[in-house]
């Protein structure tokens, strides 16, 4: 899985056969993407996703982009999970 969104936070995990679990947070700033995957026949379950800024500190990179740390794409767990 690819992603190439601006300012994305992604909360995911990779499920393996037996019932346990390895939650994983990754974060994407504009123009570095980064690659989600897991060993063998596991799976990347979204468990939420973010598309905007809700913080000053990540991604600073323009101090005029900082002015609007509220922003919030409400269907970006939808497109992550597809």
């Amino acid at each position: 899985m690819r992603i190439t969104m601006s300012v994305i936070n992604v909360m995911a995990f990779s499920r393996a056969p037996i019932p346990m679990a390895v939650v994983r947070r990754e974060l994407s700033c504009e123009s570095y993407p980064i690659e989600l995957r897991c060993p063998g026949t596991d799976v990347i379950m979204i468990e939420s996703a973010n598309y905007g800024r809700t913080d000053d500190k990540i991604c600073d990179s323009d101090p005029a982009q900082m002015e609007n740390i509220r922003c919030y794409l409400p269907d970006a767990y939808k497109i992550m999970s597809q």
